[in-house]
C-alpha cells in the first residue's frame, strides 16, 4: 500500500464540530500517520454557521498545527483547507477571497451541501471554470440525489469535477442499495478521491486505512491507491489531476434480453 493522502479530515481545534482542542487534534494526526497516511487536507467548515473561519483564520490554525507536528515528529503533512458549503453566490465569495482552497493552491474547492438542502453543483462548476477552481464533491456518497443519479456524477465529471468519498461511507454504506451503488461508482472510476471526515479521537475518528481495502476488493489494489493516495497527492500539490471518463455501465443479461 502507497502511502495514503486524507482528503477530508477536521482538524482545526475548537473552530468547528471538530476536535475541541489541540491535544485532541494532534492525537487525530498521530492516528492518521498510523493509519498510513502522510499527508492530509486540514480544514474546518467555512459557512455562515463559523463566520470567524476566514482564509487568514485557518491559514494559522495550520500554521500552529503543522509546527506541533514537525516538534514532536509526526509524519504528518498537512495543509490548510476549508470546507466550504454551497450556495448561490459561490463564485462571488471566491471572487470575493472569502474562501479558502483545498491545500490554500486556488485549484480545487471541496464543497459540501447545505444542511437538508441538495443544490445542483452543475450550473457552479461551469460558473468556477473561468476562474480556474475545480470543485471536489466532499462525501458525494450521503447524497441519495448523486448516488442513484449516475447520469448527473458523470456530468460533474465531465465538468472538472473530483468526487470524493469517506471510508466510513465504504464500510458502513448503511444499506445494500447503498453498497452496490458505490461498488457501481467504484468500478466504473467514478470515485477520485478518498477522506476520513475525521471529526475527533471518538466521533468520527480518522480513519482510512479500511476504506483503501474495500476499494481493493471491489477492484484491484492499483485502483485503491490511485483513488487511496496518488490523485490526492496530486491535488495536494499542485500536479494535473484529469481521471478519465468514467466507464459505461454494463448491462445485465436480463437487461440485455429485454432490451432495457
Amino acid at each position: 500500500m502507497i502511502p495514503l493522502v486524507d482528503t477530508h479530515v477536521h482538524l482545526f481545534a475548537g473552530r468547528d464540530d471538530g476536535p475541541s482542542t489541540m491535544e485532541e487534534a494532534v492525537a487525530m494526526c498521530r492516528m492518521l500517520a498510523s493509519e498510513g497516511a502522510r499527508s492530509a487536507a486540514a480544514l474546518a467548515h467555512q459557512n455562515k454557521t463559523y463566520p470567524e473561519n476566514t482564509p487568514d483564520a485557518l491559514r494559522a490554525a495550520c500554521a500552529d498545527l503543522d509546527a506541533i507536528l514537525k516538534a514532536e515528529k509526526i509524519p504528518l503533512t498537512v495543509l490548510p483547507t476549508a470546507e466550504v458549503m454551497a450556495a448561490s453566490d459561490l463564485v462571488d465569495q471566491w471572487v470575493a477571497g472569502q474562501l479558502l482552497s483545498v491545500a490554500d493552491l486556488k485549484q480545487f474547492l471541496l464543497v459540501e451541501q447545505p444542511h437538508g438542502i441538495f443544490l445542483d453543483l452543475r450550473p457552479l462548476a461551469r460558473a468556477l471554470r473561468p476562474h480556474g477552481v475545480r470543485i471536489i464533491v466532499a462525501h458525494a456518497e450521503r447524497y441519495q440525489e448523486l448516488l442513484f443519479d449516475t447520469a448527473a456524477v458523470e456530468e460533474l465529471i465531465r465538468l472538472g469535477c473530483l468526487i470524493q468519498v469517506t471510508s466510513g461511507g465504504l464500510t458502513r454504506p448503511g444499506s445494500g442499495s447503498a453498497e452496490a451503488a458505490l461498488k457501481d461508482w467504484i468500478r466504473r472510476g467514478m470515485v477520485h478521491l478518498l477522506g476520513s471526515d475525521g471529526h475527533g479521537l471518538d466521533r468520527r475518528p480518522p480513519r482510512l486505512r479500511e476504506g483503501h481495502r474495500v476499494i481493493a476488493r471491489w477492484t484491484d489494489e492499483q485502483t485503491a491507491d490511485r483513488i487511496g493516495g496518488i490523485w490526492g497527492s496530486a491535488v495536494m500539490q499542485g500536479r494535473p489531476v484529469n481521471p478519465p471518463m468514467p466507464k459505461p455501465k454494463v448491462k445485465s443479461w436480463f437487461a440485455k434480453l429485454t432490451g432495457g
